[in-house]
């Protein structure tokens, strides 16, 4: 048995990177009893808005990044690996943003950064509408880092509905793929734990989809339900649409249990 405790934080994200770097803090101070090996917070835990010119305001460079800042503290501290889902970030001598996913290791330093690969892009009715590629340069690289001697997956929310992203990741050796996202209500509804459920029982892993939920700047709103699906597609781990701290201990060898049951993911 290999066994890897998991902490996922869904949280409601205020309107800066300073408040959401305190709010984080209260959160991770949280899980030090539980130990976990592994810390994963949402997709855009540094800001979240549907006002451009805001969001460009209050970006930070990664180096000026307070959460960034505040999780290698707390990862020293604590010896544990903290995965700050995604961060919206500014780069040098460029008018887009990132979209970044930024694994700290239990020294308090940055190991690997993962580039949301697939803009989210859609009209998802009449008064909703997002435009990623308008704010953000898109990621080109497939990222994959090991914890633990356990290989682990990046993608972040859109990137779920590109199930040959965590194909590619799974015959790369993934067990666990990471899946922070900020997803939207209509959408949340409709095809979020379908859809997570999917990309653990084709590949036979871990996914851990960890979501912003409630209501934030400009009033836009995220779906919650964070969730933790095993390789057989059973529900480990479930939020609602409120903030909630929840705490797993998983074990690696059902990867291989499954994958003897049903080896598609080795016949592909």
């Amino acid at each position: 048995m290999q066994k890897i405790k998991i902490t996922q934080i869904q949280f409601q994200a205020k309107s800066t990177p300073s408040e959401n770097a305190i709010l984080l803090e209260s959160y991770f101070q949280k899980t030090i009893t539980f130990k976990p090996d592994l810390i994963c917070t949402p997709e855009c835990s540094n800001i979240i808005t549907n006002d451009k010119k805001y969001l460009f305001d209050n970006s930070t460079y990664q180096k000026n990044c307070p959460i960034l800042n505040m999780a290698k503290s707390f990862a020293k501290s604590n010896n544990v690996y903290v995965n700050i889902g995604s961060l919206l970030l500014k780069k040098r001598n460029q008018k887009k943003l990132v979209n970044r996913s930024i694994m700290i290791n239990q020294r308090g330093e940055i190991e690997k950064t993962y580039d949301k690969i697939h803009m989210f892009d859609v009209n998802i009715n009449q008064k909703e509408t997002h435009r990623e590629s308008e704010s953000f340069s898109s990621g080109n690289k497939i990222v994959i880092i090991s914890i633990k001697k356990i290989k682990v997956g990046f993608t972040i929310c859109y990137d779920l509905r590109f199930p040959n992203l965590f194909r590619k990741l799974a015959k790369k050796g993934a067990k666990i793929i990471l899946i922070p996202s900020a997803f939207t209500v209509p959408s949340g509804r409709a095809h979020w734990e379908i859809l997570v459920k999917a990309r653990a029982i084709e590949n036979s892993v871990f996914t851990i989809a960890t979501n912003m939920c409630g209501t934030h700047h400009t009033k836009r709103k995220t779906y919650g339900h964070s969730l933790l699906i095993n390789p057989w597609g059973i529900t480990l781990a479930r939020g609602k649409n409120t903030p909630v701290i929840l705490n797993s201990t998983i074990d690696i060898s059902e990867v291989t249990k499954v994958r003897k049951k049903i080896p598609a993911i080795l016949n592909y």
